[in-house]
């Protein structure tokens, strides 16, 4: 076990914008058992804080992540099933599930390298920023492994099937070029620009109509497995919600006079 100090997560409130940074430099923010479990811990408390309304998760240094943990990654060859799904299941998978649940959105400002379970927790996020030296690598095949993080199912739904096929089975690095290409980040700013281009984008979310962003996020999700009716029944639901807030009659006052609306700040939970 290794013990995740405080520093090894970062976390500040910029207005109503959590930043959660990976503090492990020296090992390229490696992530442990310990740093995951501390991760989905921040996540979900901000998921439960009203005064968030956005979520940047970086890494501190030249990396994003580089994934796993070596030391841990030793101790699981021969390591029992049910030890697997308690490790894996119980603490790897929880920040994955952490910004997929939540109903804020989340930004990943990819600073660096994310591969392996550092690019499975980069796919997770709503909106991916890139700096020009970030690297994305589904990379467990070179190790004689496969993606359990979210990559098996993300991946295909952001690049399409061929390319994450590829990119799965080969173990293969893209750039942020190429990452721009096929869709994986949305887009890419100079390095120095990254953090204060990720806190924008995220203040201008924060800013935004909290239960639509919510609803929108939920619905495009459910969207993703269904078919087109039971999406568009989905939709049509989340609509109607939205047609009861007060963030859509200040919306519609907002167009009819012309003017840019001013939303409520309650937050989204």
């Amino acid at each position: 076990m290794y013990p995740c100090a405080v520093a090894d997560l970062l976390e500040r409130d910029v207005d109503a914008v959590r930043v959660i940074t990976l503090n492990r430099p020296e090992t390229m923010n490696a992530l442990t058992l310990e740093a995951m479990a501390a991760l989905g811990e921040r996540l979900e408390a901000a998921a439960a804080d009203s005064r968030v309304r956005a979520v940047v998760v970086t890494g501190a240094g030249a990396s994003f992540s580089s994934g796993g943990d070596t030391r841990f990654l030793q101790e699981l060859p021969g390591m029992a099933p049910e030890r697997v799904r308690d490790v894996v299941y119980g603490t790897f998978q929880r920040p994955i599930r952490a910004i997929r649940a939540m109903r804020k959105p989340v930004i990943a400002a990819v600073n660096g390298p994310a591969v392996g379970a550092g690019c499975e927790l980069a796919l997770a996020a709503d909106f991916r920023l890139a700096s020009e030296t970030a690297r994305f690598g589904e990379v467990w095949i070179r190790i004689g492994c496969v993606p359990a993080l979210g990559g098996m199912y993300l991946l295909p739904r952001i690049v399409g099937l061929t390319k994450a096929v590829e990119m799965i089975l080969t173990g293969a690095v893209v750039d942020a070029a190429e990452a721009l290409r096929i869709g994986l980040v949305n887009r890419i700013v100079p390095a120095a620009g990254l953090a204060g281009a990720a806190l924008a984008l995220a203040r201008d979310l924060a800013a935004g109509p909290a239960e639509a962003i919510a609803l929108a996020k939920e619905t495009i999700a459910r969207g993703l497995g269904t078919d087109l009716a039971g999406a568009l029944d989905a939709a049509l639901a989340a609509q109607a919600r939205c047609f009861a807030t007060e963030d859509f009659a200040e919306g519609v006052r907002a167009l009819a006079e012309r003017r840019s609306p001013r939303f409520t700040r309650g937050g989204s939970e």
